[in-house]
């Protein structure tokens, strides 16, 4: 693939109640709906004259984001659970100070620490990530948009930088609600960062989180 947008979801119901994320499927609040009406608007001047490829993870609070985008720009997301969040496991649903004392003690290295009991590692899902990546990136597509989630874009930019194991545990991107990513190969081949995590397309109110 040539060209790589990545928006993560607006603001959602977790987001405002103090509730963990991950596979906790919570709709979008009314801000994140607006959120995301004004993502569309900017990504209508990114993906102009392209018709680019629309995927996006299979929880309510990234699918109704990428609906009221597709919406807009009049193209259809796929759905996929591949583009889930990281599973966090037991403390799915609880406030973040009650997760925090089921929280298992920091092992090394830690892209193999499991966080919580039955929760996903950071290597499970850059793996269950990259393999859907690597798939879209055989097709031939040159343009591929997707909704998802944080810790899920976070491993799309690894990935696309090719980052090395001990890179991933040393660089982090802050990556906030419905921000636009923007990857490129320029004219000499070289992976370039267009844009990382901008929010200049969401005015006070649906920045306010």
């Amino acid at each position: 693939m040539k060209e790589l947008i990545l928006v993560r979801h607006g603001q959602s119901e977790h987001n405002i109640k103090g509730l963990t994320g991950g596979w906790i499927d919570t709709p979008l609040t009314p801000q994140g709906r607006r959120q995301a009406a004004a993502t569309a608007h900017r990504l209508a001047t990114l993906i102009q004259n392209k018709s680019p490829s629309f995927y996006c993870s299979d929880f309510i609070r990234a699918k109704k984001t990428a609906d009221i985008i597709g919406e807009i720009l009049r193209i259809t997301p796929t759905a996929t659970e591949e583009l889930r969040e990281l599973n966090w496991g037991v403390a799915k649903d609880m406030t973040l100070d009650a997760a925090r004392h089921l929280e298992l003690p920091m092992t090394e290295p830690l892209i193999d620490w499991i966080a919580f009991p039955e929760a996903e590692t950071r290597r499970q899902l850059y793996q269950r990530i990259t393999q859907f990546l690597e798939k879209l990136d055989t097709s031939n597509r040159d343009c591929i948009l997707i909704v998802s989630h944080g810790n899920a874009i976070k491993v799309i930019i690894q990935w696309w930088l090719e980052l090395t194991e001990p890179q991933q545990s040393l660089i982090d991107f802050d990556i906030a609600p419905c921000s636009i990513t923007h990857l490129y190969i320029n004219d000499w081949d070289q992976k370039t960062i267009a844009e990382l995590n901008t929010t200049g397309h969401l005015d006070a109110s649906s920045n306010n989180e």
